[in-house]
């Protein structure tokens, strides 16, 4: 059975969708085999993301179909996804929606970067400021807007990328991220990866 992912992220812009469906995929596919990758569906803002996934819970019931959204804050340890949606942003789970088709990225895509520093250095290169990013090894709890602000002080002084901008960089940032080290910094991730093995299997 097949899997479709509605992620938050793409904006507004065909190309940035595909920017979006790229960098997911190519993440996914560090630990996914291959054959068996998810069809990734860039939705852009995150009620736009439960609206499609909503609708691909009617349309689509022969196939997996997951939701990927920014928790957008802090998540205590063992709390449930939905406890978190319903308590932050008042979504109740439409039907067919579980525990285990929706996921977070806690608390946001960025954090997920924090755990490779190395592929941001190589990335950014020369002027890229390492000890601008945080040092907490926790990167869920690292507070979002610290997240980005870190990323712009590390990333002000960089001769080629410029600072960091969402739509100009994160996407390719993520396609070269080492997934085993954003799985062993973020319980959510490797729920997520642990969940799409499990799919792909």
């Amino acid at each position: 059975m097949s899997v479709r992912i509605y992620v938050e992220g793409g904006g507004t812009t065909g190309a940035l969708k595909s920017e979006c469906r790229r960098g997911f995929a190519e993440f996914f596919a560090k630990f996914i085999p291959r054959g068996k990758q998810p069809r990734i569906i860039a939705c852009g803002s995150r009620n736009e993301a439960l609206e499609d996934f909503s609708t691909a819970l009617r349309k689509y019931s022969d196939e997996h179909v997951v939701l990927l959204v920014d928790a957008e804050a802090a998540v205590p340890p063992g709390q449930p996804v939905w406890t978190h949606l319903s308590q932050r942003d008042g979504w109740e789970p439409p039907e067919g929606a579980t525990e285990e088709n929706t996921h977070l990225m806690v608390q946001c895509m960025e954090s997920w970067f924090l755990a490779d520093p190395e592929t941001l250095t190589a990335y950014f290169g020369q002027g890229f400021q390492a000890s601008a990013l945080p040092r907490n090894p926790n990167i869920e709890a690292i507070p979002k807007k610290h997240v980005f602000r870190a990323l712009e002080a590390a990333t002000r002084q960089t001769r080629t990328k410029g600072v960091y901008s969402k739509g100009g960089h994160s996407f390719a940032i993520l396609a070269r991220l080492d997934a085993s080290k954003v799985r062993s910094a973020s319980p959510h991730a490797d729920r997520l990866a642990v969940t799409l093995l499990r799919l792909a299997s």
